[in-house]
């Protein structure tokens, strides 16, 4: 029963969090955003800016809050800036290496050495900015180099998953590493002193929600001959009891957080709110695999077969059930 109450109780938080805060933090990256159009005379794309605005709007409460409110507070105006100039960079970065706008030569200056480097175009200005300004702040610069050497060079190899023959352990290898470290990155521009467990479960939740982005999104990766661990399974038991893997060792490194019971309850609660989408579409495989040894050829599976609806109720009933399940400590 105390489960039970805690479980109702952190979800309508949660919930009422993300509604409150997801149109007022969006507004807020707008609002910075057109600052830095105006102060470096230029304009994002709109598909980037509105990219930049809803990502943030939605990690802020999803993500960061949960882990400062296990120090005693949500994220404040100043951690929320430095977020939004994160999803600036990170958008930004998308865009050069997904339209080739620069060279792989200017790419390595621009992150690596920017203080030297010459930008020419908006983009590149405001990526600039933003990028020496976390850059400047975060306190463990050594740490924060060595984790975006490790992203560049996960999200580079990502390129190679386009009409892709890697083995399965090159793919695993830079899903993780592209997740992981993009979530990581994170916690360095907040305020907390973040012990190293803490900093796991960082890492963690981060390869999960690339995991699960990859599952919803695996009817456009087979449009766009992108291979992926989810697009190229063959089995939804056995990938089932892979993801499963990822969350057992979250919950581990959620165990080992060196907080109160009831904290480390309300924030493994809120990653299986994270963890239920990736099983919702999971068990959407399993429908389609059926009582089969493997599923079908993916390529042949219709769109709306494919595609994840959380806007169906059944999918609503199945989030709260896997949240419930996979909350419990």
């Amino acid at each position: 029963m105390r489960y039970f109450c805690r479980f109702w109780l952190t979800v309508l938080r949660l919930a009422v969090s993300i509604i409150n805060s997801r149109r007022k933090e969006t507004a807020r990256a707008n609002k910075l955003l057109a600052q830095v159009e105006e102060k470096l005379g230029g304009t994002f794309a709109p598909a980037t800016r509105k990219k930049i605005a809803v990502s943030y709007g939605i990690y802020n409460p999803m993500i960061c809050d949960v882990f400062t409110r296990l120090h005693g507070r949500l994220t404040n105006n100043a951690e929320k800036e430095k977020l939004i100039h994160y999803f600036i960079c990170s958008s930004l970065f998308d865009d050069f290496t997904d339209y080739d706008t620069i060279t792989l030569e200017q790419l390595n200056a621009i992150s690596f050495h920017p203080g030297e480097y010459q930008p020419t175009t908006f983009d590149e200005k405001a990526f600039l900015q933003s990028h020496l300004l976390l850059r400047n702040y975060v306190k463990d610069k050594t740490t924060y180099l060595d984790i975006n050497k490790a992203l560049y060079k996960a999200q580079l190899a990502s390129k190679k998953q386009y009409q892709s023959q890697l083995p399965q352990e090159d793919i695993q290898q830079i899903t993780f590493t592209k997740g992981g470290y993009s979530v990581l990155l994170c916690r360095h521009y907040l305020d907390i002193n973040a012990t190293k467990v803490e900093e796991e479960c960082w890492y963690r939740i981060g390869t999960i929600i690339q995991l699960t982005n990859d599952l919803f999104d695996i009817y456009k990766d087979l449009q766009d001959q992108i291979t992926t661990l989810p697009n190229s399974m063959t089995n939804a038991y056995a990938f089932e009891q892979f993801f499963m893997q990822q969350v057992t060792q979250m919950k581990a490194y959620i165990q080992q957080l060196p907080y109160s019971k009831g904290l480390k309850q309300q924030f493994a609660l809120s990653m299986a709110g994270i963890y239920a989408f990736g099983f919702i579409a999971i068990q959407q495989l399993k429908n389609i695999q059926g009582n089969l040894l493997q599923l079908p050829d993916l390529q042949t599976i219709p769109r709306k077969a494919l595609i994840v609806d959380m806007e169906k109720k059944k999918n609503l009933n199945q989030w709260f059930r896997f949240t419930y399940k996979y909350g419990r400590l």
